[in-house]
């Protein structure tokens, strides 16, 4: 996700000390971008498989109950999903 200006990786370790030097109100790590990205993901519907593999999980329960949360869009998908069944 994140690199140096010649494509190489950064360091992990480097990249949350730069995130935390933001004071940001609340505390960034690289983590974070994990949970987002996971989150992101599970919104827009993509399989869990797919989310697994590629976020190198082997247990779904890791991916459902650590990563994934439901948002006001899965929420209001669910609404939606409902009002159509006629």
């Amino acid at each position: 996700m994140f690199t140096t200006s010649k494509g190489g990786p950064i360091d992990i370790a480097f990249a949350n000390r730069v995130l935390c030097k933001l004071n940001y109100k609340k505390k960034l790590s690289t983590h974070i971008f994990r949970h987002t990205h996971i989150g992101l993901l599970a919104e827009r519907g993509v399989p869990l498989k797919a989310i697994m593999a590629r976020v190198g999980h082997n247990d779904p329960v890791t991916t459902m109950s650590i990563y994934t949360h439901v948002t006001d869009t899965m929420s209001q998908a669910a609404v939606r999903a409902m009002n159509a069944i006629k």
